[in-house]
């Protein structure tokens, strides 16, 4: 029998045994050079995972068992909607390495590659990769293996395409010991050959140089690539002319059909020198989102935004590099690479353009179908760094600039409607669909409309704005209050950089002067929010909530959204967060509930009293109660029966609706659950002297439509077995 007929045979052998006392392999999903993945059962949570096992006869090779613990460790560390969570990894009595994650049910994203996508999913696809790529690098973990087998393609709730990276099998922790300098990392290498894949592997990753993380960007330029193409750039029989066209060939033109700015993006995304590339996953992605917003609003299709583009306006957002606000912080100085639009190579003489600037573009977007997509010399013309084109003039108001230029930034703060009343203004939008340089300047005198001179002022620092009476004479009108734009940007520098005490600084006396101004309170829960004691995360929450009573769309804000919603998740403050969500944030908070009242982990769940207070809010919504594990909850009821006001009372509710059900799932907890003590209250105090009784009833239904379950927690069965918390 060959050895990989007597890997398989081994694997299978495993089918139906438990690992580390909880987890029952089921089914065998599928075979890999390292190991294999099990739909498996967590016996006490009663919930399918997928496990990963190592081959049982590679555990003793020390490089492949490293690179084992190597996923688990670099997976294990990130907490993304864009990378399927490790939830335990470890090693069995007798040396068999598993992990478990999450069970996805969906496809790989090589299934969708057989023809082109359509432009607009293929960015979509591709920025879900991009954020999955920024929280890994943030964390300090390079992939070093992006293909479409790495990629899951997964459905949410409500039927919305989820993109999830997996096997981290031969990631890299950036902090490792082994490392050469900040950021960069040796190549995985063994007896000459280069692990990877060479379809998808940057030139420095398939020579053998050492790496940073973005090698990771080449490699999902790649898949972008095939994404829009339907094939892959480079194809060879032979591994190592695969190897050497990725480092010598320029990459074959994409279709005509893609519009020049995307096939900009996918050229600066493999750049054979990582130096003109993208410098991180970040700009790579906000230079998508520029595209996406271009060819969107062409179709008249609304974006799709997620609440993951956490943060507040990044001064890099606002300001070119070499702008006096980015030069007072080291950490957005011109030359740092940090900008998507500073060119990131040194002293190589070749630059590259910038991403796509919907200044240069008044109609829909071209297309290019002369020439190879490339990123040489002869092609791309050398640039010193970034160079803002001159502003435009437009009649066009600051707040709505920001709508088009700017989806997330839909709704306006006190200070953006005060400025969207001012009627000309110069203004200039470039380098990404977050790249906002907006130059606000009032005329110093007169109008194209004559009509306009009363009423103007001079000074621009003293705005008296007008409007008009019932006649169309003009009548004054009191300025609405507004933070001075100066110092909404030092406090957004002083929170990119982590400065949180500083921000307060600025924070605190502009909230003298206006102490319900809702950006102001959102920068301060931030500010408080980066602080780890408790007593400032709760003061964090309420500066979150104290935002939304002053402007209750914040939610529809997905920077705002998704900081609250890691903020929520805080063990430490879970009472205020529950009391926050419950309170102010109505439908936005339900997901953040459902998790609570969903968790998995017995130490974790809310005792009795909370979890039915936000039952109770779920009940009121019915697509919100759509998600809720009811049997799940329904069980805990059970065994929490005794922090009910009504212990008694309560426990014969549950099992009256458990009785109904004869759920298989019920089995274990009907036999293994014992009724509660009486309450204080007399009436429960009846009801409990009825209860033994009526288990007693229950429990013979059950036994009576599911002998052979039921058998196990019986004295006649084979084992008694008494499960005891849920």
């Amino acid at each position: 029998m060959s050895e990989a007929a007597t890997q398989t045979e081994e694997l299978h052998a495993l089918l139906g045994t438990t690992i580390a006392e909880r987890y029952r392999l089921d089914e065998l999903l599928g075979i890999g050079g390292m190991g294999a993945v099990f739909r498996a059962r967590h016996l006490l949570l009663k919930r399918d995972v997928a496990v990963k096992i190592l081959h049982p006869q590679l555990g003793a090779n020390d490089d492949i068992s490293k690179r084992f613990d190597r996923e688990a460790q670099s997976a294990a560390r990130l907490d993304h909607p864009n990378i399927i969570p490790v939830t335990e990894f470890g090693s069995t009595d007798d040396g068999m390495k598993y992990m478990v994650m999450q069970l996805l049910s969906g496809k790989e994203l090589g299934e969708l590659l057989g023809e082109p996508l359509d432009p607009l999913r293929g960015i979509d696809l591709e920025i879900q990769i991009l954020r999955g790529l920024e929280h890994a690098h943030n964390n300090g973990v390079i992939h070093r293996d992006l293909k479409p087998e790495n990629v899951f393609v997964t459905t949410d709730h409500e039927d919305q395409e989820i993109l999830k990276l997996v096997d981290f099998g031969i990631a890299k922790l950036i902090d490792d010991d082994d490392d050469d300098e900040e950021g960069a990392v040796q190549p995985l290498t063994r007896l000459g050959l280069v692990f990877g894949t060479p379809r998808y592997m940057s030139p420095e990753q398939a020579t053998g140089s050492t790496i940073d993380h973005r090698t990771d960007i080449y490699s999902a330029g790649v898949l972008l690539y095939q994404m829009l193409a339907g094939r892959v750039p480079f194809e060879h029989d032979d591994p190592v002319s695969l190897i050497r066209m990725q480092v010598t060939v320029e990459p074959p033109p994409l279709p005509d059909t893609i519009p020049l700015p995307l096939q900009r993006v996918v050229s600066m995304m493999m750049a054979k020198s990582r130096d003109q590339r993208y410098p991180d996953a970040r700009s790579a992605r906000k230079a998508l989102q520029a595209v996406q917003a271009q060819l969107a609003d062409d179709a008249g299709v609304p974006i799709k935004m997620s609440p993951h583009d956490t943060g507040l306006v990044d001064p890099r957002d606002i300001y070119p590099p070499g702008h006096e606000a980015l030069e007072s912080n080291p950490a957005f100085r011109a030359g740092s690479g940090s900008h998507p639009g500073a060119a990131s190579g040194s002293g190589s003489g070749v630059g590259v353009s910038g991403p796509y600037d919907p200044s240069e573009h008044s109609g829909p977007m071209e297309t290019e179908a002369s020439g190879p997509i490339s990123t040489s010399a002869a092609t791309m013309p050398p640039v010193s760094g970034y160079e803002a084109p001159k502003p435009k003039m437009t009649q066009m108001s600051l707040a709505d600039a920001l709508t088009q230029a700017h989806p997330t930034l839909q709704q306006r703060s006190p200070f953006a409607e005060w400025m969207a009343a001012i009627p000309r203004m110069w203004w200039y939008v470039g380098g990404g669909i977050l790249g906002l340089l907006l130059i606000v300047a009032l005329w110093p005198s007169g109008s194209d409309d004559e009509s306009s001179d009363e009423g103007s002022s001079s000074d621009a620092g003293d705005v008296a704005l007008v409007g008009k009476d019932d006649d169309g004479a003009d009548e004054p009108v009191e300025e609405a209050p507004g933070v001075d734009e100066d110092t909404l940007v030092a406090i957004d520098v002083a929170l990119s950089s982590k400065k949180e005490d500083e921000a307060l600084d600025l924070i605190r006396p502009a909230r003298d002067k206006l102490p319900d101004d809702p950006q102001l309170l959102w920068r301060e829960g931030k500010a408080l929010a980066m602080k780890r004691a408790k007593s400032s995360r709760v003061t964090a929450l309420e500066r979150y909530g104290q935002a939304l009573d002053h402007d209750p769309s914040l939610t529809e804000n997905p920077d705002f959204y998704g900081e609250l919603n890691v903020l929520l998740r805080v063990q430490t403050i879970q009472e205020e967060a529950i009391n926050l969500a419950l309170q102010k944030l109505g439908p936005a908070g339900h997901n953040f509930l459902i998790e609570l009242v969903n968790v998995d982990d017995p130490r974790a769940m809310l005792d009795w009293v909370a979890r039915h207070r936000v039952l109770d809010e779920l009940s009121r919504h019915p697509d919100a109660m759509k998600l809720v594990d009811v049997k799940l909850n329904l069980a805990r009821d059970l065994y929490q029966a005794g922090e009910s006001p009504a212990p008694c009372a309560e426990f014969s509710r549950a099992l009256t609706s458990i009785a109904t059900a004869k759920d298989l799932y019920f089995v274990e907890h009907v036999f293994g659950v014992s009724p509660p003590a009486p309450g204080s209250d007399t009436e429960d105090a009846a009801v409990c002297e009825t209860l033994d009784a009526k288990l007693v009833v229950v429990r013979d239904l059950y036994a009576a439509a599911h002998p052979d379950e039921a058998a196990q927690y019986t004295s006649s069965g084979p084992g008694k077995r008494q499960k005891k918390n849920r």
